[in-house]
């Protein structure tokens, strides 16, 4: 991959001076600390020749002066996929812009030999119903250890990714007894960059504003990066709040390898702000009632052992403090499911280094470091603990299966909805966890249902048809988690959250502190305090559904399914005259809900529309009605009034770029792009005075991070608005 290196030919102009920068080199000023330079070898050992070296690809060894571009990661992995036999490399998703998420299974010939065999035991392990403690110490016996070592989710947090290229040059090609005894006892799987595409764009601005000389000022573009940096990805989704939503193919191709393996531990590679130390587990209250006590345990040993290693060169580290642990939408999913899970935050570098607050200067290498030693102390204290680490977790989920357990005697019901879609989906993300799913094959009657409002009924009629969830499974502690009503926070949690909040501080809580899927869905759903375990049948997906239609005077999509927005909105990309209505109505002996959509034959005189029709609806998986006649019955509307009118085919811009919520705009961006399938612009929110916006019949202004709209970008929105447009406004922007 091309890299801009300073040529020998280039010739700084400035008033009074000029200086001339030799090639494949950075201006040295004289009053730059020396401290610059990273004196300390992060790579230490007896290395293979046979095995490709970091620097021989990068052009500096791993983490010095330049980040490792995702174009350099591969290249590096690739060629050790090809060159050692203690690397086995495995693609498990592509982002939105065409990169490979790469897994490297890194282990001994022997082992690696062996993988189906010893992902079939994890799983055993993970379901334990019915295993002797015999069969289970012959399980464990037999069985490595496991770690999922997961850097950078968040692109602009670079240090990971290097340390990741790091780690891994060292465990396949370090001709130690230890490195070798670790790797017979070891399957270690690198997921060595989790987010290409931001990486990749918050490389380029990198390269954009690297100047001739080192930059330590943590203010400046080199180091932040702009809108809307490398931290999200294609779609500008926070990768690290996907991991039970799953919207991402980054994430379902991660999820899906993670959960397969169960891996013993998983550590997750950040940087936080750049005047920061490390901040490495456990974290502090509020953590979640649903994590494993000696999963909270092995966090505290791990972390012990962690320290000990920076103690051990002078680093400073802190745990705690900022970082809690109530959601359970981050990496750390994976606790609850029994893994130790260990975040790394480290300050954040660039490539220069930053100056410190006591005049010193931290190096990137000196960050990369600091990951790489967290890496290496986390695999050594598996590799000591692995096999009571193994008898804990069989424990915990023994408890979560018992009848006389914490999740024994509830169950979660989904009732009956005619959006089809929106339960498969809701359906979907659980079953991508493992989760049992079951359906009511007849009406059953219970006791004391609570509903999402908190309200008790002493009887309730679970309804035919819906969705049944016991808890009373192994992934029974993910189950509450993810669909209890209200999070557990303590009482003394509680009292210092109000105390801070009262004394002008910052909140305890770091990110969110209520969720629940079936609300997020909009799922109608009560908790039933027993194991409900009869009337039911195992969840079937619904076989995907091929529309072959009949000759009629119109064709319907039912209202009440989400998707029937993407068959309108496609259909009129498809240039296809839609309808849609505004009440119930009847035809024939089919019954509609209002947001039907409607495509007539008199509306297209001049195509025969069936084709598009089908095609449409087959890759939205909708069923289409076919009508033969408009008369309404009894008071429902017939098809010429006025209760069905014409769709007007959107044209849409949204706002974007230039101090707008990159989060906001991206899922934004992603529900009309990627769900309802509409073409559209964006256009910088600066510029919209510039802008003719009479090419559009939609505005969508999303929310600002810190600045008003300007007065001639409202403006020019109330021109639009009195023109006949329509301005769809969100968060601060409606204000």
């Amino acid at each position: 991959m091309f890299k801009p290196l300073l040529c020998a030919s280039v010739i700084i102009m400035a008033i009074g001076a000029t200086s001339q920068v030799v090639a494949d080199d950075r201006l040295t000023l004289p009053t730059e600390s020396p401290d610059l330079e990273y004196t300390a070898r992060i790579l230490d050992g007896d290395y293979a020749d046979s095995i490709t070296k970091p620097e021989e690809v990068l052009g500096h060894p791993v983490g010095y002066h330049q980040i490792a571009t995702p174009d350099d990661i591969y290249t590096l992995f690739l060629n050790w996929h090809e060159q050692s036999d203690r690397l086995t490399l495995v693609e498990y998703a592509r982002s939105h812009e065409g990169r490979p998420l790469y897994v490297a299974f890194i282990s001994s010939p022997n082992n690696l030999a062996r993988l189906d065999e010893f992902k079939s035991r994890a799983q055993q392990l993970a379901n334990p119903s019915g295993l002797s403690d015999a069969q289970v110490n012959e399980l464990i016996s037999n069985m490595p250890a496991t770690a999922w070592m997961a850097y950078s989710i968040h692109g602009n947090e670079t240090s990971g990714a290097d340390a990741a290229v790091a780690a891994a040059y060292h465990l396949i090609a370090d001709q130690s007894a230890e490195t070798d005894a670790l790797l017979d006892d070891m399957i270690v799987m690198v997921d060595p960059m989790m987010n290409p595409d931001g990486r990749a764009r918050f490389a380029k601005s990198l390269e954009q504003f690297r100047g001739t000389a080192p930059n330590v000022d943590d203010q400046s573009l080199l180091h932040r990066g702009y809108w809307p940096s490398g931290r999200v990805n294609h779609y500008l989704f926070d990768l690290n709040r996907d991991f039970f939503y799953l919207t991402q193919p980054e994430t379902r191709g991660r999820v899906a390898m993670i959960n397969d393996w169960y891996p013993q531990l998983m550590i997750d590679a950040h940087e936080m702000l750049s005047q920061d130390t490390f901040l490495m587990g456990p974290p502090r209250e509020p953590i979640n009632t649903h994590v494993p006590m000696k999963v909270r345990e092995w966090s505290d040993r791990f972390a012990e052992e962690q320290a000990a290693a920076f103690d051990a060169r002078g680093w400073r580290y802190y745990t705690g403090e900022w970082f809690e642990n109530l959601y359970t939408g981050y990496s750390s999913y994976s606790e609850y499911r029994g893994s130790i899970h260990i975040l790394y935050e480290q300050s954040r570098m660039a490539e220069d280094g930053v100056r410190r607050p006591e005049g010193t200067v931290q190096t990137y290498a000196e960050s990369v470091h600091h990951q790489y030693v967290s890496t290496l102390a986390n695999l050594e204290s598996l590799a000591k603990h692995s096999d009571q680490i193994y008898l804990d977790f069989v424990d915990a989920r023994r408890e979560a299966l018992s009848p006389r357990g914490p999740y024994g005697n509830r169950s979660y019901v989904i009732l009956p909805t005619a959006n089809d879609s929106r339960l498969a989906q809701f359906v979907d993300k659980l079953r991508a966890q493992d989760i049992d799913v079951y359906v009511a094959t007849d009406d059953i009657s219970v006791r004391n249902a609570t509903k999402q409002s908190g309200e008790v009924l002493s009887r309730f009629e679970i309804p035919a048809g819906s969705v049944v969830v016991p808890n009373r499974q192994a992934e029974g502690r993910l189950v509450s988690a993810i669909l209890e009503f209200d999070a557990s926070i303590s009482d003394e949690v509680l009292r210092g959250e109000r105390n801070a909040i009262l004394r002008g501080e910052e909140s305890l809580m770091y990110d969110t502190t209520a969720w629940n899927m079936t609300m997020m869905y909009g799922l109608e759903a009560v908790m039933v305090p027993e194991h409900i375990d009869s009337d039911l049948s195992a969840y079937q997906v619904a076989e995907v559904v091929e529309n072959n239609l009949a000759d009629g005077i119109a064709w319907v999509v039912d209202g009440a399914d989400d998707l029937s927005l993407a068959f309108a909105a496609r259909l009129m990309e498809r240039g296809v005259e839609v309808r849609a209505s505004d009440v119930a109505s009847e035809f024939g002996d089919q019954q509609f809900n209002a947001g039907s959509i409607m495509v007539t034959v008199t509306d297209n005189p001049d195509r025969d529309v069936k084709e598009a029709i089908e095609l449409t609806a087959n890759e939205l998986g909708l069923t289409v009605s076919t009508i033969n006649t408009g008369f309404g019955q009894g008071d429902l509307p017939e098809w010429g009034g006025s209760h069905f009118p014409l769709l007007e085919r959107p044209q849409i811009v949204m706002l974007s770029f230039s101090g707008s919520n990159p989060n906001a705009v991206g899922s934004t961006w992603f529900a009309i792009d990627s769900v309802l399938g509409i073409r559209h612009s964006q256009l910088d929110i600066q510029s919209v005075g510039y802008a003719d916006l009479r090419r559009y019949n939609v505005v969508i202004v999303p929310p600002t991070w810190g600045a008003a709209l300007s007065d001639s970008t409202i403006a020019s929105l109330e021109a639009f608005m009195r023109q006949g447009g329509t301005v769809i406004s969100l968060g601060n922007s409606s204000a």
